[in-house]
């Protein structure tokens, strides 16, 4: 995402804007400083990842996620990111666990040194989108791809205790220890739980 796309969805993600509510393009132009065409261009990038929707001859509104979608979405993730986490096991090197233990250990740092939730919540896509490209089947990785909705990522997030965030980071170094034995059943089996522990604090809300 560029810095605008960030900062309307900053402003999203701490519901200066909430859930259903229209998107003014003229009222964000004239917060950002900017005209309308970069403001639409920032609007129709967030809606592809399902922060916004963008209605023809409505505009874009902040998208709206029920307690049963966001328990669908990672329910499912759980099911395909786990398998894609399996997959990716028999294709990784040294090197691609290297990196992966270096963005676990980032989110790790970012948690205890108590970052935004945004910092914590973009460290954390960031390491499920570097294990998915390890996944050789290139039809799963878009389909996990269409699940994963930042915005009801970071949104849970934001009602993590401290020792949540923090179980939650600890679970990225044990798949990475996993990915680094290429153990399929291990990694498979973490990264389900990882998700499922999402799911969990997800519904309770």
């Amino acid at each position: 995402m560029t810095d605008l796309d960030d900062a309307i969805f900053d402003l999203i993600l701490t519901e200066t804007y909430r859930p259903g509510q229209k998107l003014n393009e003229l009222e964000l132009a004239a917060r950002f400083g900017v005209s309308r065409t970069p403001i639409r261009d920032a609007l129709r990038r967030l809606a592809s990842s399902g922060v916004v929707t963008v209605e023809h001859n409505k505009g874009a509104r902040v998208t709206q996620y029920s307690r049963e979608d966001v328990a669908a979405l990672y329910s499912a993730r759980a099911l395909m990111e786990s398998h894609a986490a399996r997959l990716a096991a028999a294709t990784v090197d040294d090197d691609a666990v290297d990196a992966l233990r270096r963005s676990a250990e980032d989110m790790h740092e970012k948690v205890v040194a108590s970052a935004s939730v945004a910092d914590i919540a973009a460290a954390n896509n960031e390491f499920h989108a570097l294990v998915l490209s390890h996944c050789p089947n290139a039809r799963l990785r878009d389909l996990v791809g269409s699940l994963v909705k930042p915005i009801v990522v970071s949104r849970n997030f934001r009602n993590y205790t401290p020792d949540e965030m923090r179980r939650s980071a600890m679970h990225h170094l044990d798949i990475v220890d996993a990915l680094s034995r290429r153990d399929e059943d291990w990694v498979e089996a973490a990264m389900r739980s990882h998700i499922r522990f999402g799911y969990h604090r997800a519904i309770a809300q």
